[in-house]
């Protein structure tokens, strides 16, 4: 079984073999900077992966590095992307059948107009997920940055929004604190949210003692 620390180790892996097969000029300050982790991180990456047989460097002067790909590092790649792949589209399809079930919950209760609160990919499949149904999107908010237009949906300002029968929270990362500043404008009853939300919030923030 591939633990959380695995799966993220493997993501930067994919990450860097794909920006050195794009430019193998890349530096390792670019590439910290584009995965968002410390420089120190990075260099351990690519040691790793020399270490592997996955790429290998040559030094250019002054102080510059190119790095290229070996047919195995080519090949893990394609592995990784694959893995990458499959995991997205899993996680796409249990989001999509999460919000179907709340949409045809909200449909047995007379629910037609809604509000989508979130600021990730979760915003865009509860936008997905509503074209198979009778419910209507007809706003979009962001509670922790502004707010801009998704898949042609309007922002909404939360104090002077559309006519709408209940908020659905469609937020994963930082999903209580999205929760806490819907709840100033919109009472508890008339907000929503997918089971997988649901459980997120009910487990609350990790302990990290």
């Amino acid at each position: 079984m591939t633990t959380r620390r695995e799966a993220t180790e493997d993501q930067a892996i994919r990450q860097i073999l794909d920006r050195i097969e794009a430019n193998e000029e890349v530096s390792q300050r670019d590439l910290a900077d584009e995965l968002g982790v410390a420089l120190g991180m990075v260099n351990a990456y690519i040691k790793r992966c020399v270490r592997t047989g996955l790429i290998k460097i040559h030094q250019m002067p002054p102080r510059r590095y190119k790095y290229y790909l070996t047919p195995q590092g080519f090949a893990e790649k394609s592995r990784l992307t694959a893995q990458y792949l499959r995991d997205s589209f899993g996680a796409l399809r249990r989001g999509l059948a999460s919000f179907e079930r709340l949409y045809a919950d909200l449909a047995e209760q007379g629910v037609e107009r809604i509000i989508l609160v979130g600021d990730d990919e979760m915003l865009e499949v509860g936008i997905l997920a509503s074209l198979s149904t009778g419910i209507t999107v007809v706003g979009v908010w962001n509670p922790l940055a502004e707010s801009h237009e998704v898949r042609g949906v309007a922002a909404v300002d939360p104090a002077s929004p559309p006519e709408a029968d209940r908020w659905v929270l469609a937020v994963l990362k930082d999903g209580q604190q999205a929760f806490e500043r819907l709840c100033a404008f919109v009472p508890p009853e008339r907000i929503a949210m997918p089971d997988v939300l649901r459980l997120v919030l009910l487990r609350g923030p990790r302990d990290k003692t």
